[in-house]
């Protein structure tokens, strides 16, 4: 405020200029404002966690686990492996026609075609049922890749090849020499170990193969079983009928052209056969490939 001479004063202080009482100390610290571009702590981002890729071990536990999925599927499991050893082992007791090297390969190429019939059930069960159920669909919803889904049921059905194959040689050379020594004949196929084994691998091989493309382009379990049960008995009466006409599409005529069992000379039945086979295995692919899942 102006006084007369020119000069000023301090004007009063207002009494509301000020608050009544002193303001609190803060004690409490405000918490920390949170901006909507900080990204979440590790480990915590639904988004990352939802865009991670699936490990293939998990791709291949989930398929071990399907073989256990339902009461039949572990029946076939338990019983697969037993029927295995038993059905060998019947084929080389009753085959007494064993005085030279080539009659006794012959009960390791028939062993090699039936007696997989068990595990090759659960097997086709296995993967015609995934697409009759509609039970491949959450796997590939968790990872659409169907390259990765083929490769890990690959490695289940490998898994299980070996572990046929070995208890096939195994039965083999454990019951042929009985076998043998029973109708009295000397055992001829004990320096012959790799001529064994090659027989057992190519006929349990391609005997799988039939299987996987049954299994494969049928999808319909019981189908498929049907088909594959039929198949299996039909070929044995035509290769009595007509073998020189079966040679050709025999899924066993690679074992038996390593056995010189093979009524044909020449390794062309064997290569026919196999490309027929590969091929239809590979078409068996391409329909899985391309079939809807939903």
């Amino acid at each position: 405020m102006t006084t007369p001479h020119g000069g000023h004063h301090a004007s009063p202080q207002q009494p509301w200029a000020q608050p009544p009482f002193p303001a609190p100390p803060q004690r409490f610290a405000q918490p920390q404002q949170q901006f909507p571009h900080q990204a979440p702590m590790a480990g915590h981002d639904p988004f990352a966690r939802a865009t991670q890729r699936t490990p293939f071990t998990r791709l291949v536990r989930v398929e071990f686990r399907k073989l256990t999925g339902t009461l039949s599927d572990r029946i076939l499991l338990a019983v697969g492996p037993l029927a295995l050893v038993g059905l060998t082992t019947l084929m080389m007791a009753v085959d007494t026609d064993t005085q030279s090297a080539k009659d006794q390969a012959l009960p390791v190429v028939w062993s090699a075609r039936f007696a997989h019939v068990v595990v090759h059930a659960l097997i086709i069960k296995l993967i015609a049922g995934e697409w009759q159920h509609r039970s491949a669909q959450p796997t590939l919803l968790a990872q659409p890749s169907r390259g990765r889904y083929f490769a890990a049921q690959a490695v289940v059905v490998t898994v299980l090849w070996l572990l046929c194959l070995a208890l096939q040689v195994m039965t083999t050379f454990i019951v042929m020499p009985i076998s043998v020594a029973a109708a009295g004949n000397g055992y001829l196929l004990d320096h012959r170990v790799g001529w064994v084994i090659g027989m057992a691998v190519v006929g349990s091989l391609m005997s799988m193969v039939v299987a996987l493309t049954v299994g494969m382009l049928l999808p319909n379990s019981a189908g498929a079983l049907a088909v594959y049960c039929g198949a299996v008995p039909a070929m044995l009466i035509m290769s009595g009928l007509a073998p020189a006409v079966l040679a050709w599409i025999d899924p066993a005529t690679p074992s038996l052209t390593l056995a010189t069992l093979l009524p044909i000379e020449g390794p062309a039945p064997a290569v026919v056969s196999v490309v027929l086979w590969v091929a239809l295995l590979g078409l068996a692919g391409y329909r899985v490939a391309r079939r809807d899942v939903a």
